[in-house]
């Protein structure tokens, strides 16, 4: 079995007896062994080439001599390490209890019991680690072997010594910057290469493994290990009750606060995580602070016969998170989150951890000729405790009085439950026309499918609500949303679209004032379209006055915001966007596009990549990923995204020239000339944005045919043209006169 160590011989083989291959990992292979001289075994860990050239032959004895000095009940001692023949190794008691990776592979999920006694013995190693000084740095499953029932830590041989106050001064020996690790466990910092590591960047580590000795899988997987790497600094991960329901919420929180991006937010010592691991919730009352007061209204299910009346029980829904939204001292889960999770029932408690819901209200709704039966929920999300229910069997005539019942209802119950002061629902109805009412509901379930189809159906209804009420300003909102969605899905002139938006808009707020939505969706034609920036930014922060919580007002300001250059204070509107909609596709989408805007590639082609792991036939999240790549000079994957994006439903010309654009930088005009042709043949007879034009221009290097096309452009007033300050793919026209014009005729 010897020739499995390559090159390996001399004084080794001389004192032990290689037996067989046992693990291997990035840096080193592991041998079982038998020490001749005491005839017992051992597990002799061999560096990789690499590895032993980064740490260097005279520095690694010593960093193993001072590991060495390490004697403790829950870590595995060394007891020989040295070189020969140009490798580094060192040797330690071969643990016959194999390790948590070969328990995780069997079990997946190990009981609560079990994880936290393990994480007791990892934690009772890592502190008296931490008051020597040193750093493990690799704390993973592969690490953590099992003896007579008891966790032990291995691997201390690439520890990093630091000094700490408090502790005798240690020379430290690892060369900062040199990322040793896991990077399924590596803590946000050790992904950065940060020179200074303490002990909080083993409390994560330790936290990746607890985290998924309980659900399963780390907190973090990637593509590869940079991408893993990118999601620890990057992403924050799912609540761990999402995978595994039965979590007590005390472990839940004390996994947040270890898992925290910066260290001085995690627990002070690896002691104070692994006693928070152990504590246990009061049966008797749910632990709620103010800003974990959140209630997840779950989309009603429609009981009815009739699939037609789907309308319904969506509408009540949406009237319900409206109401409950407005009631000061409760968070709602944002209308996307939930949603995304109709027709795919789980365990209220996995719910709950997936939305950052304390408690969730469940309903149906049947529909028969006139009548009504409704029936409502409310359910603890910590321990699946039933709070309240109730069965409403009514006329349909009374649903605005039904919806009121249970709002109120639900306030009552909370204020109970949290003791908290919370005040009661405002009821506001903005028609008193039961029909009116029905065909807005009907149009709003239209526009939300988000198609061309869906948004003239949605047109439809909204001017029949109107017609039976013509003083429902909603509906008029509805109407604007609806014209300024529409022009997303057509390739059509913009100008009536938002003229239309831009009217309708008005008129809601010439009806009610209050409505934020409305002044949102005006804020917007005034920005993509009339490019009146103060309006706009006017309109952007009264919404957001009127409604905190709106999070289309924040990601559509993020836009206007970037395009006047204040990008940091875009990103941050986008990210408060994100953060109140965390389920959208679209906001997602958007902090990719700002990330573009700031030239922040690297960070833009994490969050879209995101949107189309959350959509993945959603075309433009393909678009704007494979202009992030050429922009970052990845052409081959810039090149493949694209491809896939022109295959995709709806992927029309648009997404063909920025193909075509990013072939042109990676040297292949060919396929920019032919559809340059085709177009050009084309608007002979049909439409043509001039977006396209200029966007093929630009990438063929033809800067003035580029801005004949943007000037056209302006005159029909695009919304590409608002960004001429910030958009990479203007850069090439940026030196040239014409384009100082522009800017200058933009106001920008």
């Amino acid at each position: 079995m010897t020739g499995t160590i390559p090159s390996v011989g001399g004084s080794l083989l001389d004192r032990y007896s290689i037996e067989r291959e046992i693990g291997r990992g990035g840096m080193a292979v592991v041998h079982l062994a038998e020490e001749k001289k005491h005839a017992r075994k051992v597990a002799i860990k061999i560096l990789r080439p690499g590895f032993t050239t980064s740490v260097g032959a005279e520095r690694f004895p010593r960093e193993i001599g001072i590991a060495a000095r390490l004697s403790h009940p829950h870590i595995v001692p060394l007891i020989d390490s040295g070189e020969t023949d140009g490798h580094l190794y060192y040797v330690s008691p071969f643990i016959p209890g194999g390790s948590l990776r070969d328990r995780l592979q069997v079990e997946k999920k190990l009981p609560l019991s079990e994880v936290q006694r393990i994480a007791r013995d990892i934690g009772a190693a890592l502190d008296y680690a931490h008051r020597n000084g040193f750093v493990h740095r690799d704390v993973k499953p592969e690490n953590i072997l099992f003896a007579d029932g008891h966790a032990l830590l291995a691997d201390f041989g690439i520890a990093h010594a630091y000094y700490a106050p408090g502790t005798q001064a240690v020379e430290a020996i690892t060369e900062g910057g040199f990322a040793v690790g896991t990077p399924a466990y590596m803590s946000p910092e050790q992904a950065t290469a940060e020179q200074n590591l303490d002990g909080t960047s083993d409390i994560y580590s330790l936290a990746c493994v607890v985290y998924e000795m309980l659900a399963g899988e780390p907190p973090f997987l990637g593509d590869s290990p940079r991408a893993t790497m990118v999601r620890h600094v990057m992403e924050t991960p799912r609540p761990v009750r999402a995978l595994r329901p039965d979590t007590p919420p005390a472990v839940e929180r004390a996994l947040a606060k270890a898992l925290a991006k910066r260290p001085g937010e995690r627990f002070a010592s690896v002691v104070e995580f692994a006693v928070a691991l152990q504590a246990q919730d009061d049966g008797n009352a749910t632990h709620f602070s103010s800003a974990t007061r959140t209630v997840a209204v779950l989309p009603f299910v429609n009981a009815s016969p009739d699939a037609d009346t789907e309308y319904l029980s969506d509408g009540i829904t949406d009237e319900l998170i409206d109401r409950l939204a407005k009631v000061e001292g409760l968070r709602i889960a944002s209308r996307t989150s939930v949603f995304a999770l109709k027709g795919k029932p789980q365990d209220v408690r996995a719910i709950g951890a997936l939305l950052g819901a304390s408690v969730v209200l469940e309903g149906t709704v049947r529909k028969s000729l006139e009548r009504l039966r409704i029936t409502a929920q409310l359910t603890s999300s910590d321990d699946g405790r039933l709070l309240w229910s109730q069965r409403y069997d009514r006329m349909e005539s009374d649903v605005f009085a039904i919806q009121d019942e249970i709002a109120n209802t639900i306030v009552t119950t909370l204020r109970a439950t949290w003791f908290a002061d919370l005040d009661q629902p405002v009821q506001k109805r903005y028609t008193q026309s039961l029909r009116a009412y029905a065909l807005y509901l009907q149009g709003r379930y239209a526009w939300n499918k988000r198609t061309q189809e869906g948004v003239t159906e949605g047109i439809q209804y909204f001017e029949q609500a109107i017609a039976e009420d013509p003083g429902y300003a909603l509906a008029y909102t509805g109407l604007a949303d609806s014209y300024a969605l529409q022009i997303d899905y057509r390739n059509v002139p913009v100008a009536n679209g938002f003229k239309r938006a831009k009217g309708y808009a008005l008129k809601a707020l010439e009806l009610d004032e209050s409505l934020a939505e409305a002044h949102a969706s005006l804020a917007w034609a005034m920005f993509i379209y009339d490019w009146d920036w103060d309006g706009a930014a006017r309109e952007f922060r009264r919404s957001i006055e009127l409604d905190a919580r709106y999070a289309t007002a924040h990601q559509w300001y993020a836009f206007l915001l970037a395009s006047q250059r204040r990008l940091d204070e875009a990103l941050v509107e986008a990210h408060t966007a994100q953060e109140l909609d965390p389920a959208s596709v679209s906001i997602r989408r958007a902090l990719g596009y700002v990330y573009l805007y700031a030239r922040r590639y690297d960070q833009a082609r994490y969050h879209l990549t995101r949107a189309i792991a959350m959509n993945p036939t959603a075309e433009e999240s393909y678009r704007v990923l494979g202009l992030t790549l050429t922009m970052n000079g990845q052409l081959d994957e810039a090149e493949r995204v694209l491809r896939e994006a022109t295959g995709l439903p709806g992927a029309g010309t648009y997404t063909r020239a920025t193909l075509a654009y990013s072939l042109a930088r990676a040297g292949n005009r060919e396929y920019s000339e032919t559809l340059l042709a085709e177009l050009e043949a084309k608007r002979l007879r049909d439409y043509v944005s001039p977006v396209e034009l200029a966007t093929l221009h630009i990438g063929l290097g033809d800067n003035q045919h580029a801005i004949d096309w943007a000037e056209r452009a302006y005159e029909e007033r695009r919304g590409w043209m608002a960004y001429l300050n910030v958009h990479p793919i203007m850069d090439p026209l940026r030196g040239e006169p014409r384009f100082h014009d522009l800017v200058r005729k933009m106001g920008l």
